[in-house]
């Protein structure tokens, strides 16, 4: 049952991050701009909030998913800022390499791309309520396997981010305009995903 769990840590969160999100955009951008290394902050940062968000969704499932579907203007918070921000990466231009000082910002960045997600926490709650009709959480006994399963998740995280941040090493050398098609990109699927929630939270 330990290393069960410990697997589904992983392969839930892998499943969970793979479709392209604030995350995974940020540290294909970082990698571009400056390098991998740079890139694997934004994802270590990720890896703990995605830890935080899977904690989170065990401890107050069933609170957190009535206080979304009680408090409609969360979400609607949610698609107006996904929209201002993709409007904005899509008229931006790509800017030079930032002085390195400010590479410590690296890991909070990526920490809070991660946990201001709250799609993202409703898709924990919805794991672990699935996880409970076969494991029992409860009982002090579980503490080692669920710290196990906390490991799984955070490398998930990390690993699914390495290989976007890969994604982007390898074109980490082109011209400059493929740097302002990324920013573009991402100002895309931000715009796209804002439309999907307002569609979502109007005829659903």
């Amino acid at each position: 049952m330990i290393f069960s769990l410990f697997l589904i840590g992983i392969t839930a969160t892998i499943v969970g991050a793979l479709p392209p999100g604030a995350s995974n955009l940020a540290v294909i951008k970082t990698t571009i701009n400056e390098n991998i290394k740079q890139g694997l902050k934004i994802s270590y940062g990720a890896g703990i909030g995605e830890v935080i968000l899977a904690f989170l969704a065990l401890s107050f499932g069933f609170v957190i998913k009535e206080y979304f579907v009680m408090h409609i203007w969360i979400q609607i918070v949610l698609i107006i800022v996904l929209l201002i921000v993709g409007i904005y990466l899509v008229q931006t231009k790509p800017k030079k390499v930032k002085d390195p000082s400010s590479f410590s910002s690296k890991y909070t960045t990526g920490f809070l791309l991660s946990i201001i997600n709250p799609p993202v926490l409703i898709y924990w709650v919805v794991i672990f309520s699935m996880l409970h009709k076969n494991y029992n959480f409860n009982s002090m006994a579980a503490i080692p396997v669920l710290m196990l399963f906390f490991i799984g998740v955070f490398l998930g995280k990390v690993l699914t981010l390495y290989g976007y941040g890969r994604l982007g090493h390898l074109i980490q050398n082109k011209k400059s305009n493929f740097k302002c098609f990324i920013n573009r990109l991402i100002g895309v699927i931000l715009i796209i995903i804002s439309i999907l929630q307002a569609i979502k939270l109007t005829f659903l």
